[in-house]
């Protein structure tokens, strides 16, 4: 959400908004971008909860254009998974239809991983984009720049930051 990746991809709209029935979870080994096979790093996924409201960012797209469709087939790639069509909150009110990335595949973490093991996992990975501990640590400052305390991300964060080999 807080790394740029649209603003040279003819987004035309950036808005906050809200997924009803959804949590953040770190459960998704990153095998490429933050860790590989050997060492995969930990990023963020969506699951599904009952009584959850996930806010995050929408972005907008012209729908018919070229570079959209091939910024489509880049996030595909990059998520790993197929786009979901879910229903939104824009921050103005307004219920919209969006496509949404639930990964669901063969890197999804065991549930029962403790903290402890998932900040292991953290300190240790690096990537094709970077250190995991970085995408970590943006993601919980990102978070914390608009008043957004997430359970999951800052509960993750400060074990990593005070992990023995930390160096993000």
């Amino acid at each position: 959400m807080f790394d740029g990746w649209e603003s040279d991809r003819r987004c035309f709209g950036r808005t906050w908004a809200d997924l009803a029935g959804y949590r953040r979870v770190f459960n998704k080994r990153s095998v490429e971008n933050w860790g590989t096979k050997e060492r995969p790093g930990l990023t963020l996924n969506l699951k599904e909860s009952t009584n959850s409201v996930c806010r995050g960012i929408a972005f907008a797209f012209a729908d018919d254009d070229s570079e959209s469709q091939d910024m489509l087939k880049r996030l595909t790639k990059r998520e790993a998974c197929q786009p979901r069509s879910l229903g939104i909150r824009l921050q103005d009110g307004r219920d919209v239809l969006a496509l949404v990335y639930i990964y669901e595949g063969k890197n999804i973490l065991d549930p029962t991983t403790p903290l402890a093991e998932k900040a292991s996992m953290v300190v240790r990975a690096k990537g094709k984009s970077g250190v995991c501990i970085d995408y970590v640590r943006r993601t919980f400052e990102g978070l914390s720049s608009i008043g957004l305390d997430d359970s999951e991300v800052t509960d993750l964060w400060e074990v990593v930051r005070n992990h023995p080999t930390a160096t993000g």
